[in-house]
């Protein structure tokens, strides 16, 4: 008896395992964003359903949020927001935020991108001095440039993190993970990612009509200055303003510990590099820091 009912346990346990696995692993996609030939998708398991969302203005910006579930359990958020700067670049922000005990993969893809060129910009060793005051800081320049006929695209990399307290009260968005080696397939741009439970995961990207570089010469400039200078360019980027590394202190948790800083917000690298070398890239680096310290 006592038999039967380990194997019918054990039968029940394999059968759910399967089960479990089918559900994570068959695939489809949900559009959420489109401007021109350029599509964005979540690409989720089967039968989470990702709700339908109605923008709401925020002032340069459109929020859509559409809720995740999983037969009707809640399982979290993905939120893009919009932001369209006076110059015309549209900078978009996605964010997944899990908000159970599930953990679960995703892809997070940009459509649309047959035939474009890659200029990456993280094709040189990153400096990895450590700061006497900030530690060290993993981050690594954004993507790169995704060129085509019609448009050009400045792509971030995409960073899982989870909000924790420190010592001092103060909440910051602890790294977990930074993810800059995306996959350029057959016309489209993939984030994959897995997602642990209470954490989320952030990227960007900057959409313009014309190239954000007057030359590729120009563009190589900022790349190698950015490399060897840590501090200077802004990776993380999300609707608040930038998150930058904190101060590291004895407590540890500062060791990966990254917030807002008003200094770094108002963006003064991009403001000096558009006055002596102008771009579109650094106008809109400039314009997005207006917007950020309005709030």
């Amino acid at each position: 008896m006592i038999r039967k009912i380990i194997l019918s346990v054990a039968v029940f346990f394999f059968m759910a395992l399967i089960l479990f696995t089918g559900m994570m692993f068959l695939k489809n996609e949900a559009e959420v964003y489109s401007q021109g030939e350029v599509k964005l998708t979540v690409e989720k398991p089967t039968f989470f359903t990702l709700s339908e969302a109605e923008p709401t203005e925020d002032g340069e910006n459109l929020v859509y949020e559409h809720a995740i579930t999983f037969f009707g359990i809640p399982l979290g958020t993905y939120t893009l927001v919009e932001r369209t700067l006076e110059n015309g670049v549209a900078i978009v922000f996605e964010e997944i935020n899990n908000t159970s005990w599930m953990p679960y993969a995703l892809s997070l893809n940009t459509n649309g991108l047959k035939e474009a060129k890659v200029k990456s910009w993280n094709e040189e060793p990153i400096s990895r001095e450590e700061d006497p005051v900030y530690g060290n800081d993993p981050t690594r320049n954004p993507f790169g440039t995704i060129s085509s006929s019609e448009n050009e695209i400045l792509q971030g990399n995409l960073y899982v993190s989870r909000q924790i307290p420190l010592g001092n009260g103060n909440k910051v968005q602890e790294l977990r993970h930074e993810i800059p080696d995306l996959t350029l397939e057959e016309g489209s741009l993939l984030k994959s990612f897995w997602l642990p439970p209470k954490h989320q995961a952030q990227t960007w990207f900057m959409l313009g009509q014309t190239p954000f570089f007057e030359s590729e010469e120009k563009e190589d400039e900022w790349i190698q200055f950015a490399a060897e200078n840590r501090r200077q360019q802004l990776n993380w980027l999300t609707p608040a303003g930038p998150l930058v590394k904190v101060e590291q202190t004895d407590d540890l948790r500062t060791e990966l510990a990254y917030d807002l800083n008003e200094d770094r917000t108002a963006d003064m690298v991009s403001a000096e590099w558009n006055e002596k070398s102008p771009s579109l890239f650094f106008e809109s680096m400039e314009l997005n820091a207006e917007i950020n310290l309005s709030k």
